[in-house]
C-alpha cells in the first residue's frame, strides 16, 4: 500500500507539470512566428517577380491579418 503523502506528493507534481506553459503563452509564440512570416515574405516577395511574388504578398498580408485579429479579438 502507498503512504497518504506519497500519493499527494504525486498529485501535486502532475497538477504542476500540466501549467507550466499557459494559453496566453501558447497565443503569445503563435502572434510571434506569424509576425516573422510575414516578415520574411515580404523580404522575399521584393526579390521575387510575377506570380511568386503575388503569392508571397497575400501570405504575408494574411499572416499580419492573423495578427491584427488574435490582437483585436483579445480586447
Amino acid at each position: 500500500m502507498i503512504p497518504q503523502t506519497q500519493v499527494q506528493s504525486q498529485a501535486d507534481d502532475t497538477k504542476a507539470a500540466g501549467h507550466i506553459i499557459g494559453g496566453e503563452t501558447v497565443v503569445g509564440y503563435a502572434v510571434l512566428g506569424c509576425l516573422a512570416a510575414g516578415t520574411i515574405g515580404l523580404a522575399k516577395a521584393a526579390s521575387m517577380d510575377g506570380i511568386g511574388a503575388g503569392s508571397c504578398l497575400l501570405a504575408s498580408v494574411a499572416a499580419f491579418g492573423t495578427v491584427c485579429y488574435i490582437y483585436y479579438s483579445k480586447r
